[in-house]
């Protein structure tokens, strides 16, 4: 028997605004399916709009008790063991125009941009597009690498190639971090004409409107000199941070660093247990990672 305490109205989380994987996998048709096989299976109860408001016991003998629904029911459940899963979102940025250019966007909206079409903006009539690395990462308020931002501009990067073979993409990066078999999909936009140019944090890309329409200026790392291009998107690579789980964490007992992510008990030994016997973990609860690395 399992019970899954949803905080949403609808399962799915952050994978609900990712359309494909890097490899091209449907992640969409993937997870339909997926929150099929759990509503039907006579098994697992799900309990949405929920949220855990007490904890106790120890490994084998934990008592959770759970508001949910609109209403806020609440039910007390009786477990042997608890999977702490709570996810991650992306950073809203405030830099680069965000949110007072209608042709700024985050990678996830670009994805749902990409997948739904037709909404008057459509990115196969772009003709020059950038992309900007490591926003709200890497900085003074979040020193830590979000991961997966790499991969996601790299693939959509190709995406927009395949809509508009002609289009001008740039990707402005401080370091391209495509780390194992990724690697093939960095050479890939290389060969497609893809320009990546390097930036430091002291000369970041600057976003500005001209009154005909929006600009990027980067310095060119090997021209040396100011790079100036007008463009139809700018799209953000921001940040991956941890979901609010202050309270949780608080009946739970269990450990998060500075930044909200949950600890495991050993990187190697025990990269899935807390060290309170019992209680496990998986997923972006933990860290920035691609969705195949959740399910693994």
């Amino acid at each position: 028997q399992a019970v899954l305490i949803e905080k949403n109205k609808e399962l799915g989380g952050l994978a609900r605004s990712v359309s494909h994987t890097i490899e091209g996998l449907d992640v969409q048709a993937y997870l339909d399916r997926l929150v099929a096989e759990v509503k039907t299976n006579e098994n697992i109860t799900v309990l949405t709009e929920a949220e855990v408001t007490a904890f106790k016991g120890y490994k084998g003998n934990f008592t959770t008790t759970v508001q949910h629904g609109p209403d806020k029911v609440e039910q007390v459940i009786d477990h042997g063991v608890a999977i702490v899963a709570t996810g991650a979102h992306e950073f809203k940025p405030a830099e680069f125009m965000y949110g007072q250019s209608d042709k700024v966007m985050t990678q996830l909206e670009l994805d749902k941009l990409l997948h739904e079409r037709g909404n008057g903006n459509d990115p196969a009539k772009w003709q020059n597009a950038v992309m900007i690395q490591c926003v709200g990462s890497r900085n003074d308020e979040n020193p830590n690498c979000s991961r997966i931002c790499c991969q996601s501009a790299v693939k959509h990067a190709l995406q927009l190639k395949e809509l508009n073979p002609d289009m001008n993409i740039y990707i402005l990066y401080r370091d391209m971090r495509m780390y194992g078999l990724l690697e093939d999909y960095y050479k890939q936009a290389r060969q497609k004409g893809i320009i990546f140019s390097r930036f430091d944090l002291e000369n970041p890309p600057e976003v500005s409107s001209n009154g005909a329409g929006t600009e990027v200026t980067f310095i060119d790392h090997v021209l040396q000199r100011p790079v100036k291009v007008p463009v139809d998107a700018v799209v953000l690579s921001a940040a991956t941070l941890a979901n609010e789980t202050d309270r949780l964490a608080t009946h739970l007992k269990v450990p998060r660093n500075a930044y909200g992510f949950f600890i495991e008990a050993h990187a190697k030994l025990r990269p899935v247990d807390f060290s309170s016997e019992g209680i496990y973990l998986c997923g972006t609860a933990h860290s920035p990672k691609l969705i195949s690395e959740s399910i693994t």
